[in-house]
């Protein structure tokens, strides 16, 4: 299984910067559910971390341009994809990444999906 995970940010610098100090500053309005879920100021977090390396799943993960560069398709983001067979299958589209509250709670999602569709 592929799962391709796709931040709502970009690459260059002036993003980074900004995506920075508005997490630091004003986290409850950071654009990307995903990477507050999976990151913390200092970087990935250790639950999560732990997970990538035990996971059977093989991970991708890209920013806006590199996803749309690479597939040439633009979803909503953040997203969590499954490419199968050639096709982007929604895992977790933006709004169900909104309802996630938290590392432990994306991950027992991502582990439920992996075991029903593996």
């Amino acid at each position: 299984m592929k799962l391709i995970f796709v931040y709502n940010a970009n690459t260059d610098p002036l993003s980074a910067i900004s995506d920075y100090a508005h997490k630091v500053f004003s986290p409850s309005t950071y654009k990307c559910d995903l990477c507050a879920l999976t990151h913390h100021n200092l970087g990935q977090r250790s639950s999560w971390k732990t997970f990538r390396e035990n996971t059977e799943a093989n991970m991708k993960f890209l920013y806006i341009r590199q996803f749309e560069r690479e597939f040439n398709f633009s979803p909503e983001y953040p997203v969590i994809l499954e490419s199968r067979k050639g096709e982007l299958i929604p895992v977790l589209d933006k709004y169900k990444l909104a309802e996630i509250e938290s590392i432990d709670e994306l991950i027992k999602a991502l582990t439920s999906y992996i075991a029903l569709n593996e």
